[in-house]
């Protein structure tokens, strides 16, 4: 990427020795003249780098003793704290992890959206599900991936709590990828579209708790389908599958 700064470049050097091991959770980090001197680049590059990693809470300064490794859990860069699980635990396993975030997320914004939705949004999240129909007769996974994108954010987004939405953007960014994929196998776009019709019924009938149900169904059904059709099959339990944040 031609418009990354040498700090930016180190940092990432400095974060791959941390994600493969080489600097231990509580180690101290080399001397700014012993990392510049094995970089060949200059101290204040160095301290820029740092910075960075101190920006993500990667690493921690003590004052008079030196800069630190923090455990994952005490960074705040989601990508990274997957990149860090995926090389622990496997790829797949971590993704499978964040995405079980994403469905304790999204089952309490349906039943909040039962609670709140207007009727505008409760058109917008039919016209969504009638989209999904045309592209399921169609056979067309990229409108179907579309669809069934905008529904979810629709009903993010009519929960009543600008919090959701906001906390759900990055998990999604990362598994963009892996729902496209999803989407591109006919058996899940039929059996997802059954249980968005029931979360559609859920919400339209005002039912926080059959909406959160509806929801939490079709996220586990989703989890299935995931594991049968895309993380399994010719990819190991700790192999990443194409796409993936290792890959």
């Amino acid at each position: 990427m031609g418009s990354e700064s040498l700090a930016d470049r180190l940092a990432d050097r400095l974060l791959d020795q941390v994600v493969r091991g080489e600097l231990a959770v509580d180690e101290a980090l080399p001397s700014e003249a012993e990392i510049a001197a094995q970089a060949d680049v200059s101290r204040l590059t160095v301290r820029e780098a740092v910075k960075v990693l101190r920006t993500k809470n990667i690493v921690r300064v003590k004052r008079g003793r030196g800069t630190y490794v923090n455990a994952p859990d005490h960074w705040t860069d989601l990508e990274l704290i997957l990149r860090m699980a995926g090389r622990r635990i496997g790829p797949n396993t971590a993704t499978l992890g964040l995405f079980e975030v994403r469905r304790m997320l999204e089952s309490g914004a349906a039943e909040l959206c039962a609670r709140r939705r207007s009727d505008a949004d409760l058109a917008l999240l039919g016209a969504h599900v009638a989209e999904m129909d045309k592209a399921v007769t169609a056979d067309d996974a990229s409108a179907f991936a579309r669809a069934d994108a905008a529904f979810h954010e629709t009903i993010l987004r009519s929960c009543g709590n600008v919090f959701v939405p906001a906390m759900c953007a990055p998990l999604d960014r990362i598994l963009l990828r892996l729902h496209a994929r999803a989407a591109g196998v006919a058996q899940i776009r039929l059996r997802a579209q059954s249980h968005h019709r029931r979360i559609l019924a859920g919400i339209s009938a005002a039912s926080p708790e059959e909406a959160r149900e509806a929801m939490d169904a079709h996220l586990e059904q989703t989890t299935e389908d995931l594991l049968r059709h895309v993380i399994g099959g010719s990819c190991g339990a700790d192999q990443a599958p194409p796409d993936s944040p290792e890959g």
